[in-house]
């Protein structure tokens, strides 16, 4: 994607945050919608070429004054840590200002939701996108609602969209290995009752995620975003382990289960993750050892509720 006028909602997200960056490095016109509640968030995404908007997606009229003629939208928006906490603001961002964004950006060729994989239920094998949700939390129940609102508007405006289920993308500050390094770093246990997991790159996630703009549709395509690879977590400790130099230490009966996800068809659209699950292990493994980025919210992979703030 080059030369688009391009909306990312939620641009000082975790993802959102490297989305910007990139949508930006490929050639295209970026705005971005925060709340900007932190120093230096909003002036980030400006010198990086961001044009800004600050807005609470939550309110009622939080799109009003902002532009609604781009060509592809990015739905970043949501709340994973502290949603067990307060079921109307989970509600109010999961579910509501995702109505509300499809509403305001009704003419766009593309509206790209980021949702989650945590809309299925545990298994053994991976769920893939025929597999009707199951969702086992108040976080995963307001991925599905979100999912919902947009389906909706989708078919009532005739606008193209994407629903992306996204498993665990990693990189050098967040996910799933890095967790499971800076454990390893600091002498944790790894609990292995979630036995397997999906993850991706962060780059080769946000490639799929991009791209996915072409195979934009009404009703909106669903697609889930992660690695081919059904990966062992005692498999990814022991590597780890390996590469820092140190000794894992595990815990928990396994399972055999994980929220777990086929990408066969994100595969056969929009081509292969690039990245081997063994370089990103390397480029974690340097990293925490470096200590390079300080923990902002762990992944809270092995849990399926009660996510904590």
């Amino acid at each position: 994607m080059t030369g688009k006028r391009v909306m990312v909602i939620g641009g000082t997200g975790k993802i959102g945050k490297h989305l910007v960056p990139k949508l930006l490095e490929l050639g295209n016109e970026v705005h971005a919608i925060a709340r900007f509640g932190r120093p230096g968030q909003r002036e980030a995404l400006e010198a990086a070429g961001a044009t800004c908007f600050a807005a609470d997606v939550t309110e009622p009229d939080a799109f009003k004054g902002i532009p609604a003629d781009y060509e592809v939208v990015f739905d970043e928006a949501g709340l994973k840590f502290g949603s067990e906490e307060d079921f109307d603001a989970t509600c109010a961002i999961n579910v509501r200002a995702h109505g509300r964004a499809m509403e305001h950006f009704a003419s766009t060729k593309a509206f790209l939701l980021a949702s989650s994989g945590n809309v299925y239920a545990d298994s053994a094998d991976g769920a893939d996108e025929s597999n009707p949700p199951l969702p086992p939390s108040t976080y995963a129940l307001t991925r599905l609602g979100g999912e919902w609102m947009v389906d909706y508007f989708s078919r009532r405006n005739q606008t193209p969209a994407v629903l992306q289920r996204i498993f665990y993308g990693y990189h050098e500050e967040f996910g799933v290995p890095t967790d499971i390094a800076r454990q390893i770093r600091d002498g944790e246990a790894i609990d292995l009752t979630t036995s397997f997991v999906n993850v991706i790159w962060l780059d080769d996630l946000m490639d799929a995620m991009i791209a996915s703009w072409k195979v934009a549709s009404v009703p909106p395509k669903i697609l889930n975003m992660t690695g081919t690879e059904k990966v062992s977590v005692r498999a990814i400790g022991e590597r780890l382990g390996e590469l820092m130099g140190m000794e894992p230490r595990f815990t928990g009966e396994p399972t055999g289960m994980g929220v777990l996800g086929k990408a066969d068809e994100m595969a056969r659209l929009l081509g292969e993750p690039r990245t081997s699950l063994d370089e990103g292990l390397q480029r974690v493994a340097r990293s925490v050892l470096a200590r390079e980025h300080p923990i902002d919210h762990p992944t809270q992979w092995e849990r399926r509720k009660g996510f904590g703030a």
